[in-house]
């Protein structure tokens, strides 16, 4: 044995032979004396029970057997908790800064400091909103939480991500404990681009548009059934434009819909390369060229229907085909009955279409109603219906990108290597502008390109989630020597943290609320918005009590180990008296010696 645990061994030992010498001495030196002399047998057995008990008194004095000890609660007020909190004995009180004024309680700068004033706290007890961020930490002692209510105002929202400017984006979320109401999304000049009804708990998804580019702030709005504004928050939105999508359309005939399909691509600044066969080995459009991959290599979408297809040679499908897969979008168009080659070539690549490919009457689904800025609402009116070839995608694992009214699948798209291949089963969506719904035809075309089209090869810097002044954030894709500037015009260097691999993370403390750019060393600039530090408090109220709800149960213990009970050193001092009882008792003992009655008296 060794170490500190092999001391009260040795130290027994020691005890147990000194005992046992004074036993030995006791009785040789009644053998050694007269008889006449000798002491009782009783006095004996008196001095020797001592001498045992004395050696067991100083070793459990020197080492007291373990105890059990149950400790109190460390109590920790948060944001939200009442003055006055109810404590057990042994309860530890303290107070986080953001807690106010708690009767009774110890400051404390965060939790883990507390952790570290009070290590005997056997549980913990967490009373209040919860717990921010910088204590969401793993917790090493069971813990409770009792969340309060759910606010009234807005608990969930899912901010918009950049679009391109003219494009269209989402903001969802979820209300709180209000009855009832509505929410709104606002544009910066104060008017209503979308509403919706809301109830206690329920969900809203509101829409709208970024008509020019660079950052603006939409709000959200949420009144309650009489009108009264409940919540207002800001909706930051960034609108930056893209990298034109570079688009080869291949027809094997002129039709209208190519036509209006270049119309689109102008006002929407899309780089098209339009090529339709005349027959007899003509062609109009943009000038003609061999599909090698070289040429492949500079397209992002390549879009082509069945007669052209039939067309292209073996090398020229070939290279197509390692195209896609190298992230190449193909977008494949049926006009008529497919021939059994072609529906054999384009399963090869995903898409075993099933039907024959007879026209049939289809419907849109009518656009959402908007509402103006003078809050009339503009009804939803139904597309004309429009033509689409009879063929049925086939295959569970087709994404879908458009669907009908009957929820007929319109358009799909499968992965094929990097890129994607999707099938356009309508015939004539020119319809849509000669009806005057040219924003439904450019909203289709639209959904069909920037659903399929190769990705931009490079990553931008994103936050995720809702920012604060004074919160830390988390930014990912930040490239090396990323510059941060405040609207102060303080910059900041963000670090990558190694550890975030591929994903490229890196933290970063906003002190002022505002629009932030980032900057890398290429030139490159991506703007994010930072909240005021009281913004969307019924948001931040719901992430800190479910944060601490989930931390909580994860360190919540086990039934079997629901009491808080540990073993300590126990007290030396009971120990201690009793053996200096017993020493006075055998001092006295060994000291008395009874009268003899001498000869003769």
């Amino acid at each position: 044995m060794t170490g500190a645990a092999s001391i009260p061994v040795w130290v027994g030992v020691a005890i147990g032979l000194i005992v046992a010498i004074s036993l030995a001495r006791l009785i040789l030196w009644r053998q050694a004396a007269p008889v006449d002399q000798r002491s009782s047998l009783w006095r004996l057995a008196l001095l020797m029970t001592l001498n045992v008990a004395a050696g067991a008194l100083l070793y459990l004095t020197l080492f007291p057997p373990a105890t059990s000890l149950r400790a109190g609660a460390l109590v920790v007020a948060t944001r939200g908790a009442p003055g006055v909190i109810a404590t057990g004995p042994g309860d530890r009180l303290i107070a986080l800064p953001e807690a106010g004024a708690v009767a009774g309680a110890e400051p404390a700068p965060d939790l883990a400091t507390a952790l570290r004033r009070f290590p005997d706290a056997a549980r913990l007890r967490i009373v209040g909103g919860g717990l921010e961020p910088r204590d969401l930490q793993p917790l090493p002692v069971p813990t409770t939480y009792a969340p309060p209510p759910l606010a009234r105002g807005v608990i969930e929202a899912a901010l918009p991500a950049p679009v391109a400017p003219g494009g269209t984006f989402s903001v969802a979320g979820r209300v709180g404990a209000l009855p009832s109401g509505s929410i709104a999304l606002v544009d910066p000049s104060n008017a209503v681009v979308d509403h919706a009804a809301v109830v206690a708990g329920g969900r809203f998804t509101l829409r709208s548009s970024a008509r020019v580019a660079g950052q603006a702030l939409f709000a959200l709005r949420l009144q309650d059934a009489a009108g009264r504004t409940v919540e207002q928050i800001a909706v930051p939105v960034d609108a930056h434009p893209a990298p034109r999508p570079r688009v080869l359309a291949l027809e094997g005939a002129p039709n209208p819909e190519t036509k209006y399909l270049r119309r689109w691509a102008q006002d929407a600044d899309v780089d098209l390369r339009l090529q339709v066969d005349l027959g007899g080995g003509l062609q109009m459009g943009d000038p003609p060229g061999a599909l090698t991959a070289a040429r492949l290599r500079d397209v992002d979408l390549l879009v082509i229907d069945d007669r052209r297809w039939e067309g292209l040679s073996p090398q020229a499908r070939a290279a197509v085909t390692a195209a896609v897969r190298d992230g190449m979008g193909l977008l494949l168009r049926p006009t008529d009955a497919l021939s059994g080659a072609t529906r054999r070539e384009w399963a090869a690549l995903g898409f075993p279409l099933s039907g024959g490919g007879d026209a049939r009457e289809v419907e849109l689904p009518p656009a959402p109603a908007s509402t103006t800025s003078g809050d009339a609402a503009v009804r939803a009116e139904t597309p004309a219906p429009l033509e689409r070839r009879d063929f049925t995608l086939s295959g569970s694992d087709t994404a879908s990108l458009l669907r009908a009214a009957d929820g007929t699948e319109l358009a799909g798209w499968r992965p094929l290597g990097l890129g994607r291949v999707g099938v356009w089963t309508v015939a004539d969506s020119y319809v849509l502008v000669l009806t005057g719904r040219g924003d439904t035809h450019g909203a289709l075309w639209s959904a069909l390109f920037s659903g399929l089209s190769r990705p931009e090869p490079s990553r931008r810097l994103h936050v995720d989630g809702f920012s604060t002044a004074g919160v830390r954030l988390v930014a990912c894709a930040v490239a090396a020597n990323t510059i941060v500037v405040d609207p102060a015009g303080r910059e900041s260097r963000l670090l990558v943290d190694p550890a975030t691999g591929d994903h490229a993370c890196a933290a970063y403390w906003p002190q002022r609320a505002g629009w932030h750019m980032a900057r890398t060393p290429d030139g490159a600039q991506t703007a994010f918005y930072v909240h005021p530090r009281d913004a969307a408090p019924s948001l931040r109220a719901f992430q800190a009590r479910e944060a601490t709800r989930q931390l909580a149960a994860v360190s919540a213990p086990r039934p079997a180990a629901a009491a808080a009970d540990r073993h300590g050193r126990g007290a030396a001092w009971p120990w201690f008296a009793a053996l200096l009882a017993v020493l006075a008792f055998l001092w006295t003992i060994e000291r008395w010696r009874p009268k003899r009655t001498a000869p003769g008296d």
